[in-house]
């Protein structure tokens, strides 16, 4: 399934969309459950995903998931007491995402502005190795994109190449979880493939990292950044946004529209349409077909929209605020989910479904509910 999440604020003709929201980050993760051929247990760490996750998309972009096998990864080293995991621990929405991982054969180098591969001891396995994962890389980075990788995900890079067959990220200084640090002993250890260490120097990189371990040691390298361990994840993130934000300055092409943009512009035009009194607008995101479906003292209540748009007069505005929650797109089907707020009265939430036909997305059904705003809150 391919899920987009996006929580944006629409504020009706005050705040315009941010360009950034029409860019799209890739995290790498992978389905190992075991080291090796062990029995003992490892997993993705939730840590480097869910810090990541959070500033990526509160800086407005979305953020895609792949592992080598697709579907559901493994997930550990949780630390429930911490706010933000326990947020994402009990955010469905994202949880689904990791359960519903894509292939890498279902993915779109050119809509990515930056590779992201997480860490934990399930990085070491089967994703250095993926050749389509490597061709993704190396087309994001072609296309003046960021390659990242944080503690054991620096795994993920032990083999890229160029076009040419050469190392990818030559002689620069990339960091990572160091081989120094691995207790050897230990029956995990032995099951490694390579040091992640010595992979990179082998393929031409210059591996650097703190000595201290746990201090946030992050390098920026050109287009690549990379963090040691899960206290980098924040500060190397958001040297990556200000990377892409440089980018994005630096560039005067315009942006290509994703089937993200195209949703939720056709969600703004009945959103903004119905606020500022732009009934051509509505006629634009409706179907002719398209009802309204709600339930009103236990019974079904149902309009056309055209019923809607005849109580939409020419600029007449109203104090409508509008927040799109959630947009699920599978090929040319989408579901959405938004919230709108009158002041000093109620708030609705509707739910949407959007097809696409004759290359052109329509809302083709709407069911929405209510609840009065408390007095406190008005």
């Amino acid at each position: 399934m391919n899920k987009i999440i996006i929580l944006l604020l629409v504020l009706i003709g005050l705040h315009p969309i941010s360009s950034s929201a029409q860019q799209k980050i890739l995290f790498v993760t992978s389905n190992q459950s075991f080291y090796g051929n062990t029995k003992i247990s490892t997993s993705n760490h939730f840590e480097e995903i869910v810090v990541p996750y959070h500033l990526f998309t509160k800086a407005g972009y979305v953020v895609d998931f792949i592992s080598p096998k697709g579907g559901a990864i493994p997930i550990g080293y949780i630390n429930a007491s911490d706010s933000l995991q326990k947020k994402y621990l009990y955010d469905g929405w994202f949880m689904d995402k990791l359960e519903h991982t894509h292939k890498p054969s279902e993915i779109n180098p050119a809509n990515y502005s930056t590779i992201f591969y997480s860490g934990g001891g399930a990085a070491m396995y089967g994703v250095a190795e993926d050749v389509t994962i490597q061709k993704i890389a190396r087309e994001i980075y072609n296309k003046n994109g960021v390659v990242s990788a944080i503690c054991h995900g620096t795994a993920g890079l032990a083999f890229l190449k160029d076009e040419n067959g050469n190392s990818l990220y030559k002689s620069r200084k990339l960091t990572g979880y160091p081989d120094k640090f691995e207790n050897k002993e230990m029956e995990y250890y032995k099951t490694f493939p390579f040091a992640i260490d010595k992979a990179i120097q082998n393929n031409d990189g210059n591996f650097v990292h703190s000595d201290k371990g746990g201090d946030s040691f992050y390098i920026v390298d050109g287009r690549f950044v990379t963090g040691q361990d899960p206290s980098s994840a924040s500060k190397m993130t958001n040297a990556i946004i200000t990377i892409l934000n440089t980018n994005a300055k630096g560039t005067n092409k315009a942006p290509v529209k994703t089937e993200l943009d195209e949703v939720t512009a056709v969600l703004l035009d009945y959103i903004e349409g119905t606020a500022n009194g732009q009934p051509e607008r509505l006629r634009k995101a409706f179907h002719p077909n398209f009802n309204l479906y709600t339930v009103a003292k236990d019974t079904l209540w149902t309009r056309s929209g055209e019923q809607y748009i005849a109580n939409i007069k020419v600029g007449e505005k109203s104090n409508r605020i509008g927040r799109i929650i959630s947009i699920d797109i599978e090929k040319d089907a989408a579901i959405a989910k938004a919230e709108i707020v009158v002041p000093n009265s109620r708030i609705f939430t509707d739910y949407f479904l959007l097809l696409k036909y004759k290359g052109t997305w329509k809302i083709v059904h709407k069911s929405y509910s209510w609840r009065e705003l408390s007095k406190d809150s008005r």
